[in-house]
């Protein structure tokens, strides 16, 4: 039975008090009858009830007094009422029974009681039910129309009736009791198979399996109350992340969506927008969490909605007394959620730390972490800073934002500032959920210990945990990349993008390693196009398709991708330079000059700009032009000598501009004395002796650059001293021989 009170909405408009005294009244009147007709009240909602009974009979006689007792109290009650098969779990319940009676209380007429031809076909012949045909009616999302019945409210029901109606119930029941007891002696057994099923079993009948994936949206405030604006999702979500039954898409990657959508200017993520995301990334299911309020009790709910119909399959309803429950009641509201979807109690609660000890119990402080969490995901950096650290003020045992901020400043600011407060973190490590733990722990082991295997270690843990988080595994794949292990890590970054294929840092990391540690240039190629298949506007898919194309021999179409590259974003240097290079491989050196002059112009402090301007000047017989340029390189390449006199990579340098700068022998002396520092450096000699015109000697370091991994086809194809060696038969065939 589903009961609403008619235009309370609009009362609470025009009337707050009034409507609070109806709701009041309502609850009494409500709470009084049913109980004698041995009904339960599942939830409230706002101004409805939605109440379950035994019997037909019994929903419709309490139907009958409720609606006469309102009526006394000048309360307009619309009443539905189904019979059918209904599934509980907790305090919820759900089925096609629900979602009928819930569209019979809607078509009601006010004062009235709607009931189904299964309600009708019970209560026909009880003498004090009188019972109207209506119509037969189509309701959304009932598949079959609906024969509609109107009951009579004019007079209440017989009690006679109905106690001699129990106790010919009560008899029969005794009887099937004494006969069962016989039969079925060993309780203690069936006790115990119910504890076990009750503990460890997580079915479910939402259309969910372990580990899917759901979207939940942006939690909606109807409170009006500020301190609840964009907090309380941030919490719900890590809550439900615990989970090991269950993926929830990440913020990036909702974000990630509306912007392939065209639909970035979207900041709320509300139930429709939810819904979206959810049908284009391929998930089922959407969360919509909401939070209002009656007088001084907060309600909060999640409704567990099918993405491609936006049928609500399970509804959760829990209520706070004041301000200090609702973490708590977030908590629970997440767990019934996990359990609602199939998880079992017993992993739950092997697999959930309290929502208040992961996060904070401070509403203040949890709005400052949400609102640095959303910061720094937008790379407003140092917005991000600031609310990480008014979340700290307001609670200074708040670990997860002295993490977040530990992380951030380390990265991106001040390194010892970062450590103090990653140091803070870690005493308090085990504060913060499981996902959440390992990440901080390989990254501090990472990049404060300098310890890769020990932050290894911590991201398989994490991963053994969460084998479908895609973050842990593309840390994992940076972290063997950082070792050497090229194709292990190129397996993570794959595992990653099989999770999700929207991450471009991960295919950046595939096609860097295919391109410069192992020189597999088709396969840098497949990978390119396929970044650029999901990410269209992401600049670095076409770099990394100019530079595949260049390890091709396909100039025209590097120049191309790179001009892609460039319009998406001007300020990309890396592209910028390449694109040049190219520029002067077909002989397009104004192309060239035009390009590194703008660089330097908006970069001044470029010295690669001066020095490959020195090299197109030369190319094209401007040697003033080239040697002004070689000779602003030399003042810059003193300064590096000057700061590290013992960087053999910083005398090679030298030691080429030496070179152009027609001082021969003082470069030579430069390049004996890097030779002498650090024989190992192949690549870098081969530079210089090109520089120098010993083609032979220059082919000979490239050779054993070759034989000692150096696998950078690319760059070796764009270099400018390198140049002079591509017309030499022993080039190609080490070109051959290795790629």
């Amino acid at each position: 039975m589903f009961t609403d009170i008619a235009g309370y909405t609009a009362l609470m408009g025009s009337d707050e008090s009034r409507a609070f005294q109806v709701l009041r009244d309502n609850r009494d009147i409500h709470s009084n009858i049913i109980s004698q007709y041995d009904g339960t009240i599942i939830k409230e909602m706002g101004d409805g009830m939605l109440i379950s009974f035994n019997l037909a009979s019994d929903a419709v006689r309490s139907a009958i007094e409720i609606q006469i007792a309102c009526r006394e109290k000048n309360i307009t009650l619309k009443i539905g009422i189904h019979e059918g098969e209904m599934v509980f779990a907790g305090s919820d319940v759900f089925g096609d029974g629900v979602n009928i009676a819930s569209r019979l209380q809607e078509s009601a007429g006010e004062g009235c009681i709607a009931i189904s031809e299964s309600v009708y076909r019970d209560v026909k012949n009880k003498a004090d039910i009188r019972t109207q045909f209506l119509e037969e009616r189509s309701f959304k999302n009932v598949e079959d129309p609906v024969k509609v019945y109107q009951v009579s409210c004019k007079s209440l029901p017989v009690r006679e009736v109905r106690e001699k109606e129990l106790k010919n119930r009560h008899e029969k029941s005794k009887l099937i009791t004494s006969r069962t007891f016989k039969l079925f002696s060993p309780v203690i057994i069936a006790t115990a198979v119910v504890l076990i099923v009750f503990l460890f079993y997580g079915g479910t009948s939402v259309p969910f399996t372990e580990r899917d994936w759901i979207v939940i949206s942006d939690f909606e405030n109807l409170t009006g109350e500020k301190i609840l604006d964009n907090s309380l999702n941030t919490a719900f979500t890590l809550s439900i992340n615990q989970s090991r039954h269950l993926n929830v898409v990440t913020m990036q990657r909702m974000r990630q969506t509306l912007r392939r959508m065209e639909k970035e200017s979207i900041l709320y993520v509300d139930e429709e927008a939810g819904q979206e995301i959810a049908m284009r990334e391929g998930v089922k299911i959407c969360v919509v969490p909401t939070i209002s309020k009656v007088g001084t009790r907060y309600i909060l709910t999640a409704k567990i909605q099918e993405a491609k119909t936006g049928n609500i399959l399970r509804s959760n309803v829990l209520y706070a007394k004041g301000e200090d429950e609702i973490i708590e009641k977030l908590d629970q509201l997440s767990k019934k959620v996990r359990r609602n979807l199939g998880e079992s109690r017993y992993r739950i609660a092997g697999q959930s730390k309290p929502l208040s000890k992961v996060t904070t119990s401070s509403l203040d402080a949890l709005k400052e972490y949400s609102s640095g969490i959303e910061s720094h995901i937008n790379q407003e950096f140092e917005k991000a800073i600031i609310h990480y650290e008014n979340a700290v003020r307001f609670d200074s045992n708040f670990t997860a934002a002295k993490a977040s901020l530990g992380n951030l400043l380390f990265e991106r600011f001040d390194r010892e500032k970062g450590r103090k407060w990653l140091d803070q973190a870690i005493l308090d490590i085990d504060n913060l959920t499981d996902k959440e733990k390992y990440g901080i722990l390989a990254f501090y082991a990472v990049n404060v210990e300098n310890d890769l295997d020990k932050g290894i270690d911590y991201t398989k843990a994490r991963i053994g945990l969460y084998p479908d988080d895609p973050v842990a595994h593309n840390n994992l794949g940076w972290y063997l990349q950082n070792q050497g292990y090229y194709e292990k890590a190129v397996e993570e970054y794959k595992v990653a993008l099989r999770i999700d294929p929207y991450m471009m840092l991960t295919y950046g990391g595939i096609i860097w390693i295919y391109l410069e540690h192992l020189g597999q240039i088709d396969s840098a190629l497949t990978w390119s196009n396929r970044m650029i298949k999901h990410g269209p506007n992401n600049p670095w898919g076409y770099f990394y398709l100019g530079s595949s194309y260049v390890g091709l021999d396909e100039f025209e179409k590097a120049e191309v991708a790179y001009l892609k590259a460039r319009d998406l974003d001007p300020n990309l240097l890396m592209n910028q330079y390449r694109l040049a290079h190219v520029y002067r491989l077909q002989e397009k050196y104004d192309n060239a000059v035009d390009l590194l002059e703008d660089i330097l112009h908006k970069n001044p402090g470029e010295s690669s700009a001066h020095y490959d301007l020195g090299v197109n000047y030369n190319l094209m017989g401007k040697q003033e032009n080239a040697r002004s340029h070689f000779l602003a390189f030399k003042t810059i390449s003193e300064k590096w000598l000057d700061n590290f006199p013992d960087d053999p990579k910083s005398l090679i340098s030298y030691g080429i501009i030496l070179t152009h700068l027609g001082e021969k022998d003082a470069g030579r002396e430069a390049g004996k004395q890097a030779l002498r520092l650090d024989s190992t450096i192949h690549f870098q000699f081969a530079q210089f002796l090109a520089a120098q015109n010993k083609k032979d000697e220059a082919l000979d370091h490239l050779e054993k650059a070759l034989e000692s991994g150096y696998r950078d086809l690319v760059w070796i194809k764009l270099h400018p001293d390198i140049q002079v060696l591509q017309g030499e038969d022993r080039y190609r065939r080490l070109i051959r021989a290795y790629f």
